[in-house]
């Protein structure tokens, strides 16, 4: 298996190639925000099911969200709370008062914070999750969201959503 900083620079790479997709961003967020679903944990079964037609299994997937959850927890949402609250503040703020490189230099800690997470996920698959390997990326995603609905106990909305995601961030132009 490729060294540790090679697949995390590939994960980081596909991440935000993927977010850039019409709808992944909006999807993601949606889900994140709507139902408390993990945007790395998703992006990471995206990528293993594009560049590797694996798809995780339930308990696999479990694995992971215990080694992202407590950067989660303890790191990325405090910032990003943070910085959430400095744009709505910095949107009543009195004219004048600029909060721009407060916010910027925010979202870039968040981002720092992002990729631990990332490769704390890629440490703990490289360790050994179970998983599967999938004839087709786009089917492989939707196995790993499967796993990841009834691992998250997801409700059907959440579950429509998760498909919708992997259909949208694995489509090939087709030219």
């Amino acid at each position: 298996m490729a060294d540790l900083e090679a697949l995390t620079e590939d994960f980081w790479r596909f991440s935000l190639e993927t977010y850039a997709k019409p709808g992944v961003q909006a999807l993601s967020l949606a889900l994140q925000d709507d139902h408390g679903c993990d945007v790395n944990l998703m992006l990471f079964c995206l990528w293993l099911a594009d560049s590797q037609g694996i798809a995780l299994e339930s308990s696999g997937v479990g694995e992971l969200a215990l080694a992202a959850g407590e950067l989660n927890n303890e790191l990325v949402s405090p910032v990003r709370s943070a910085r959430r609250w400095l744009k709505s503040y910095g949107e009543t703020a009195r004219e004048g008062l600029s909060i721009k490189p407060e916010y910027d230099a925010l979202k870039s800690v968040e981002l720092k914070c992002e990729r631990l997470v990332q490769r704390a996920l890629v440490v703990r698959y490289r360790d050994g999750v179970l998983h599967s390997s999938m004839a087709s990326p786009v089917s492989a995603a939707r196995a790993s969201f499967t796993a990841y609905a009834e691992a998250h106990k997801a409700n059907p909305d959440a579950v429509k959503r998760l498909g919708e995601l992997a259909d949208r961030a694995l489509e090939r132009d087709p030219f």
